[in-house]
């Protein structure tokens, strides 16, 4: 499962040699027969198990005739390998939470390439040059196992009840982007936004006075062992782990009804990429329809869909959540205003604290 690394990795000092390997011009587009003769794409954190990244690569590699190798690391591990690599290039592409994207522009390690389906992505969802484009977004729900919790919550206030001590597990947003995310959309859905997290730190301090939080990972295999009574999941591994495990634990997906957040998935291309053909071939393939699709396929609402220029058919539908499932989800507007470390520090200060 991707997840970041401890915001400490930032800080790292990146030893590159003195000469770089010329930059990829991002102003032309993929050329088709070159690309078909590079062979191989390799990526970092575009795991198989994320978001239908096995369904995007089957379909990608059968038009290309290409190979993929993936490295599954987190956000700031991929932005790291990608500047200490700039002299000897390995990645073509990474997946990277959209809070990690002005980092990474900093860095100098993207290629500002605007895809073929550029005017159809949000500006939400996008960086203006093409450093990053969103690609799916993510939605932070509550999974509950039914067999250890007799009452379902319904709201990220029911969380803070007496019967739920020990039970909550979450991700740790000082190493994971999940984490971050699951912040935003608590601040959003208690009246806050991205420049005022308080409502979710304060949130969030008051479940862990309570005794609530469970300090375990949510894992597939700990959900499938039962150890985790609730957790704080985006949709699409929910819906994930509620169809793997539907013979051994009787899962419930609930939407709070205070609200949550789209949060978006994003692609970066290395400015160095060394297939650079495939990478701006891959770029307009994950945000064609038939990408985009690709993504509902494994659970996650497209971009596109969200934007509403991709109509999703329904025998794909059927295997997403319903519509009516997401009654209220916010849409944040300034992503590059988020600095995990931010919240990382808050956290550390304000919730783990208590």
């Amino acid at each position: 499962m991707k997840k970041l690394l401890l915001l400490s990795l930032l800080g790292l000092v990146f030893i590159t040699a003195c000469g770089k390997k010329q930059a990829i011009d991002p102003n032309t587009p993929a050329d088709i027969e070159q690309a078909k003769k590079e062979g191989k794409y390799v990526t970092y954190g575009q795991p198989d198990d994320w978001a239908n990244w096995k369904g995007v690569f089957e379909k990608f590699n059968s038009i290309f005739g290409n190979t993929r190798v993936d490295t599954d690391m987190s956000s700031a591990e991929e932005i790291t390998k990608f500047k200490a690599e700039a002299n000897n290039p390995q990645a073509d592409s990474a997946e990277i939470g959209m809070v990690w994207g002005k980092i990474a522009v900093t860095e100098g390690v993207t290629l500002p390439y605007k895809n073929a389906n550029w005017d159809k992505i949000p500006d939400w969802a996008k960086d203006k040059d093409g450093n990053f484009t969103g690609l799916y977004v993510g939605v932070p729900v509550i999974l509950v196992n039914k067999d250890l919790v007799k009452n379902i919550p319904t709201s990220w206030e029911d969380l803070k009840k007496p019967e739920y001590k020990n039970s909550i597990v979450i991700a740790d947003p000082r190493s994971s982007g999940s984490g971050v995310n699951m912040v935003l959309a608590v601040a959003y859905a208690l009246g806050g936004d991205v420049k005022n997290l308080d409502p979710a730190f304060k949130y969030f301090a008051e479940l862990q006075k309570l005794g609530n939080i469970k300090n375990i990972k949510g894992s597939t295999a700990n959900i499938q062992k039962g150890e985790v009574p609730i957790t704080i999941q985006y949709d699409f591994l929910a819906l994930g782990n509620k169809r793997k495990l539907a013979n051994e634990v009787n899962l419930e997906i609930v939407f709070p009804k205070e609200g949550s957040i789209y949060a978006p998935g994003a692609l970066i291309l290395n400015k160095y990429a060394p297939h650079p053909n495939l990478a701006k071939a891959f770029a307009d393939f994950v945000t064609s329809d038939e990408g985009q699709l690709e993504f509902a396929k494994g659970g996650a609402m497209p971009v596109r869909a969200v934007a509403g220029n991709l109509i999703i058919p329904e025998e794909i539908k059927k295997q997403m959540l319903p519509d009516s499932f997401y009654k209220k989800v916010g849409k944040p507007q300034s992503w590059s205003e988020i600095t995990p470390d931010v919240i990382a520090d808050r956290w550390e200060k304000e919730v783990v604290s208590q």
